[in-house]
């Protein structure tokens, strides 16, 4: 109880002193400030702290929700205070700011009780308040009214593609997906980019419940297909093969995204994370070496159009390396479905049938793609196929089409 209080007690100092500071900056003497210079001031400061919190996200000291919040909230704050600062009816080039005593009093009130606010909200409430005075100041209250705020700011600024975005965004934190859905429609008509079509797919599969099935799917293909190595693609293609228990695909896909991560990339913690994850279920031993893109496959595999008929969305689908003048066993392989084709795929060391016998001992191999009606491994008559090589141990960008029927 002595620390709480001791601990709520040194908060509100330090809160009066920040507003005292604020305070001053209200006050004090009046000079002229260039107009355009506001708005730059102001988007500088803002980029600070995104710059801040991205560092934060980056070492792990808030989680992937709270950056996406906060991010958000920062951002709409900036369209709003350059808004502001640019459409200030001063006259000639300059903006006279003049002292604001009732500013100054509502700053030096609220500052303190919003800091109070806050970390009863995202602090340790349990140990200072009830739930019950937790919940009348919840962040989710604040996105509420941002939400709604925005939204009426929208409705006079329609073509505002990052304003549809940002509103978007906060609805799905929200856990309003059909409003989520309307914003990023909106959004999609005015910029047609891949990143964005990847995020309204994401949320349209957390409205059904998180399958991917039906468009989800279609929008990550579509993108793999005209770019085998794009990273949210490949990402998202990860999860939905993860949501749909493909465990192979998703390890396929994630790996692949890795390798074109640097270290520093944020999302490098929770994607090792899960890739470690997945290896784990599918016992498969982690293997330092196998992230060497000398030692690696990738490239894109699908079904030729005149045989789409001859396969079921359900038969298995097989894409494995052999030796060019050697045994017929794979020393790399994945499985998937022809449901998931066309797909981007990686063959490596942790792809290995035998972990004596890898990839990385070889210098040529062929690559071939193979639909299994039966499921099994052992080719039968029938089955589709199509194949490349010999290709060099390293190549990426393979583009395999499965052609041809067994005899």
């Amino acid at each position: 109880m002595m620390a709480n209080m001791l601990f709520l007690t040194t908060a509100i100092v330090m809160a009066l002193a920040v507003a005292g500071v604020l305070v001053w900056a209200v006050v004090r003497k009046p000079s002229d400030v260039p107009r355009d210079n506001v708005a730059d001031a102001n988007a500088a400061v803002y980029r600070s702290q995104i710059a801040d919190l991205d560092a934060a996200y980056r070492n792990r000291l808030i989680s992937e929700q709270e950056w996406h919040q906060s991010r958000d909230e920062l951002s709409v704050r900036l369209l709003e205070d350059t808004d502001d600062a640019s459409a200030a009816d001063q006259p000639a080039d300059r903006v006279t700011r003049a002292p604001a005593w009732g500013v100054a009093v509502s700053v030096l009130v609220a500052v303190p009780i919003a800091s109070l606010a806050l970390y009863l909200s995202l602090g340790t409430p349990d140990a200072l308040a009830p739930a019950p005075e937790v919940a009348a100041n919840s962040p989710q209250q604040e996105l509420i009214k941002m939400a709604d705020g925005l939204a009426q700011r929208l409705a006079t600024e329609p073509d505002n593609v990052q304003g549809w975005v940002m509103l978007g965004r906060t609805y799905r934190t929200l856990g309003q997906y059909s409003a989520a859905l309307q914003a990023y429609d909106r959004a999609t008509r005015l910029d047609t980019g891949d990143d964005l079509k990847l995020e309204r797919a994401e949320v349209l599969a957390a409205s059904n419940e998180g399958s991917f099935e039906g468009e989800p799917w279609r929008v990550i293909k579509a993108i793999l297909q005209a770019q085998p190595q794009h990273i949210g693609a490949l990402l998202l293609a990860g999860s939905a093969a993860y949501a749909d228990q493909q465990l192979p695909d998703a390890l396929a896909y994630w790996q692949q995204a890795r390798a074109r991560m640097t270290n520093e990339h944020p999302d490098v913690p929770a994607l090792e994370s899960a890739i470690a994850e997945v290896q784990q279920q599918l016992g498969v031993a982690p293997a330092a070496a196998a992230s060497d893109g000398a030692s690696t496959l990738t490239g894109q595999v699908s079904l030729a159009a005149t045989l789409q008929s001859a396969a079921s969305p359900s038969d298995t689908v097989f894409v494995y390396a052999v030796q060019v003048n050697g045994p017929r066993m794979p020393v790399a392989i994945v499985r998937t479905t022809v449901s998931q084709l066309p797909m981007a795929f990686t063959l490596d060391d942790r792809t290995a049938m035998n972990p004596a016998f890898k990839l990385s001992t070889l210098k040529e191999v062929v690559v071939k793609a193979r639909i299994s009606k039966s499921g099994g491994a052992m080719p039968q008559p029938g089955d589709l196929i199509g194949s490349l090589g010999p290709v060099a141990v390293g190549t990426t960008g393979l583009d395999i089409t499965i052609s041809e029927r067994m005899p």
